[in-house]
């Protein structure tokens, strides 16, 4: 006979085992893994898009893949306001909409240019979307880019808008970026903030016809919270390169125009050495030190040439970085975040009287020095290596 005691702890069990009240089975909402951002000046209106996908699309499938692709679904609505467009789509939308897992912010050139401060302030307001959502800007259409699927018919989640970054090392690409990690440089008063373009690649894969895929083609730039123009794929992968350890970067070396070798290249985060006897505005040297793995050798040299040749090549390529910032007045080598903390009068000085703060005689110096680890069977003289 179950005495008083023993009965409440059998209801209690029962009770834990029906689950929570008022929640959903995983099937019944719409996911909404990425969010997309329009602005248009003439009709001062937002456009949201939301990337929607169900469990279908998400769910690991036991064995082979489903025979048909399992297609995601893009809404959009238009509002005065984030929210109000937003609430649209609210109405429209069954299984109902569930932001807790959204991973994405791409926001268009438009809302760059005219409204990008008051949508970081609705984002960031807003309680259903996490900071560490990976932002992207695009100039391409937001239906377009919410359309593309995986290698194979993978769901969108397999594209380099939804993948994580993980620890593994980039190779000749630039590298996700989260919201909170790009706030924090977009308010600091010196030095460059990023976002990475996302555009469209009709051209490198097809079936039976081409096959779109998603990837990474340059930077969109801002300095002292203002927009200042794109940067493009090849020097915005040198510029991640250099400020981001994780990166590998394929690199061909030419000796009077002709390709003599390639390398594979790593490198720690430059060393950058001010000159205290300058000026009021920033002076420095930059420091890098690469680790190289020869990855073809296509014309005999000497070792020390060929080493020679590499280090002055790089220093070539920073100090055309370099300049490409001063064109667009951004300080791609942040030389400026350490330099106004280490200078606190100075820089109270120049705030006083903003202006640009590099100019063709801040970067006195580049030197490169670069240990090559592997040569992947290739022979040199011993001597020569010494």
């Amino acid at each position: 006979m179950i005495n008083k005691t023993n009965r409440l702890i059998f209801v209690s069990l029962i009770l834990l085992l029906t689950g929570c009240t008022g929640s959903k089975n995983i099937q019944d909402l719409t996911y909404v893994v990425s969010i997309g951002l329009d602005y248009n000046e003439e009709n001062q209106e937002y456009t949201a898009y939301l990337q929607g996908l169900n469990f279908a699309n998400v769910a690991k499938q036991e064995g082979s893949k489903p025979s048909e692709p399992v297609p995601a679904f893009i809404g959009s609505a238009s509002g005065k306001t984030l929210n109000l467009a937003v609430s649209h789509l609210y109405k429209a939308s069954r299984p109902s909409l569930f932001f807790g897992h959204t991973k994405t912010l791409v926001v268009s050139k438009n809302v760059l240019k005219y409204k990008f401060k008051e949508v970081l302030e609705d984002v960031g307001r807003n309680r259903s979307l996490r900071p560490n959502l990976q932002i992207f800007t695009t100039d391409e259409s937001m239906e377009e880019i919410f359309k593309v699927n995986g290698l194979f018919h993978y769901p969108p989640v397999y594209t380099v808008l939804l993948t994580e970054e993980t620890m593994e090392s980039l190779q000749d690409d630039i590298g996700a970026t989260s919201l909170m990690h790009f706030l924090r440089e977009y308010y600091e008063p010196m030095g460059t903030a990023f976002i990475p373009n996302i555009s469209i690649d009709k051209k490198s894969w097809q079936t039976d016809q081409p096959y779109p895929v998603l990837y990474l083609n340059g930077y969109s730039l801002f300095q002292q919270s203002q927009f200042k123009g794109d940067l493009p794929s090849k020097p915005s992968i040198i510029v991640d390169w250099l400020l981001t350890k994780n990166n590998q970067m394929d690199y061909p070396l030419y000796q009077d125009d002709e390709l003599i070798s390639t390398f594979k290249l790593m490198t720690k985060e430059p060393k950058i050495k001010y000159k205290k006897e300058k000026g009021d505005f920033p002076t420095f040297s930059l420091e890098v030190s690469v680790k190289a793995e020869l990855i073809e050798k296509l014309k005999e040299a000497p070792y020390k040439e060929v080493k020679s040749a590499l280090e002055k090549s790089l220093e070539n390529e920073i100090e055309k970085v370099y300049n490409m910032g001063l064109d667009k007045q951004v300080d791609l080598l942040n030389a400026g975040e350490k330099w106004y903390r280490y200078h606190p009068l100075k820089f109270k000085k120049l705030e006083e009287n903003p202006s640009f703060y590099l100019t063709d005689h801040s970067l006195e110096e580049v030197i490169v020095k670069v240990d090559i680890t592997h040569f992947n069977a290739y022979r040199y003289d011993h001597k020569s290596l010494e």
